[in-house]
């Protein structure tokens, strides 16, 4: 019998989901989503904002502990591992995007890895339980969002890991935690009241504090609805339930179990070549498309002195709009600074975010003449927008260029090699390079992993030495 509610639905659905519904695209998709998120998260690890909630969480401890990504003897107790490791992938802003606009991975990993580390030796969580539980923690997150076509446009209120990412984690940890459907309903109803981050935040070191929040919080809500914790059984389906966060909110049915259709087989996710708003990914590459007309056409150099104004024509985003950004991370949410670093250096790093690099008088001469305008054809939109830079010459000449769809993009997404030099870059600054390979090798086979705490072992910075047991696949 089908559920009467859209919550019992989704209880349904979290419950019955079994691994032999996975198809081979999800499987590959969210392998790449895990292996990028988990790059990103150990990047993240050497960041300020990493470090502070870091200490801070030293203050607890329990019996039962978790790894800390990129710590050999630091661990604590699972719902602070997830907190911590999910304030590491986003603590730059390089951790992958969906549509409707969400990051969904950071939410839901760093929890399932934690509470994977929970459970009793006896009980070894594979692989294929792992990819389950993740997907079901991304779909959940897919399927809410799409109640609202408010939702598919670049937030302006909350940011919406801190909504969709709690509830999505929430029905991962309930699916990796086996909860029946009751207990499901009441994952959901604690999750739903820990939710919400204001969009305010954004450009602060408290954004990433928003995924962060959602990991641990989703964990904590599947963890005290196992419990028995009983929250309101319809949390889905009012108007002040989930509906409070979506104007338009208008909750469906979910498909059948059987033939399951994921939303990750129809869409996939964009990932990111550096760490900033994914918005500033098309001003990146129109700029710098325009620095190779400028140089080729100036004898081999940038005519920095000849720039007389920079126009970018990009959707009207308030949070992404920052013409003189003081900090890394308002940096990061600025049209007009990716702009000025990608026509100064012809592409965008994670260097491109240092002080010295914010802060150089060139690229502060170049902001002061960096101008926006808002087409109102151009839809704040990650899966339709456009920007097209223009540069204007004493002369008066004019050499622009127009992106529509940048590389990494879900319509041109990265090539794997490509997503393993990200990865690559990213973990080698953090771990030895035997336990990268270990990661990238693992993921790479999780489907047919025995026991996924090896990834765990890999993550704390020990090599394969360390688990001769562990590192079998089925």
């Amino acid at each position: 019998m089908w559920a009467k509610t859209v919550t019992g639905n989704f209880a349904k659905v979290i419950h019955g989901l079994n691994t032999n519904q996975l198809t081979d695209q999800v499987i590959q998709r969210s392998k790449r989503m895990i292996l990028d998120t988990l790059g990103v998260g150990l990047l993240g690890t050497s960041t300020e904002v990493c470090h502070k909630v870091a200490q801070y969480s030293k203050i607890y401890s329990s019996d039962l502990s978790s790894t800390i990504w990129g710590h050999l003897d630091f661990r604590l107790p699972p719902l602070y591992a997830a907190f911590v490791n999910g304030v590491a992938v986003h603590s730059m802003d390089f951790d992958d995007t969906w549509h409707p606009a969400t990051h969904p991975s950071g939410a839901v990993l760093p929890a399932l890895i934690a509470l994977s580390e929970a459970f009793p030796q006896k009980k070894k969580i594979s692989g294929l339980d792992l990819l389950l539980a993740f997907n079901v923690g991304i779909e959940v997150q897919g399927r809410l969002l799409h109640f609202s076509r408010e939702a598919r446009n670049i937030p302006k209120r909350f940011h919406p890991p801190s909504v969709v990412g709690t509830m999505g984690s929430a029905a991962a940890c309930a699916k990796l935690l086996a909860l029946d459907q009751l207990e499901c309903k009441n994952a959901l109803a604690i999750a739903a009241s820990y939710a919400g981050a204001p969009l305010a935040n954004a450009a602060t070191q408290i954004k990433p504090l928003h995924v962060g929040n959602a990991a641990k919080h989703g964990l904590e809500a599947a963890c005290l609805a196992l419990q028995g914790l009983q929250g309101n059984k319809q949390i889905l389906d009012m108007e002040s339930g989930m509906g409070a966060f979506y104007t338009d909110y208008s909750p469906q049915i979910l498909p059948t179990l059987q033939s399951y259709p994921w939303l990750l087989d129809q869409q996939d996710v964009a990932i990111k070549s550096f760490p900033a708003h994914l918005a500033t990914h098309w001003v990146a590459d129109a700029a710098s498309s325009v620095r190779r007309k400028l140089v080729e056409s100036s004898e081999n150099l940038f005519p920095l002195d000849k720039i007389e104004k920079v126009i970018l024509k990009v959707p009207e985003v308030k949070y992404v709009n920052r013409p003189s950004p003081a900090s890394e991370h308002e940096a990061r949410h600025s049209f007009q600074f990716v702009a000025c670093s990608a026509l100064l250096d012809g592409s965008m790093s994670v260097q491109s975010f240092a002080s010295e690099n914010v802060h150089r008088p060139a690229l502060r001469a170049l902001l002061c003449k960096t101008q926006l305008e808002h087409p109102p054809d151009n839809t704040p939109s990650f899966d339709s927008l456009y920007c097209e830079v223009s540069v204007t010459l004493r002369d008066s000449s004019i050499v622009s260029d127009r992106c529509t769809t940048f590389y990494g993009h879900w319509r041109k997404p990265l090539k794997q090699k490509d997503l393993e030099k990200k990865f690559q870059s990213n973990a080698l600054s953090i771990l030895p390079a035997e336990a990268v390979e270990g990661i990238i090798e693992t993921v790479h086979n999780l489907e047919k992993v025995e026991d996924c705490s090896v990834l765990s072992t890999f993550l704390s910075g020990q090599t394969a030495r360390a688990l001769p047991e562990k590192l079998r696949f089925l």
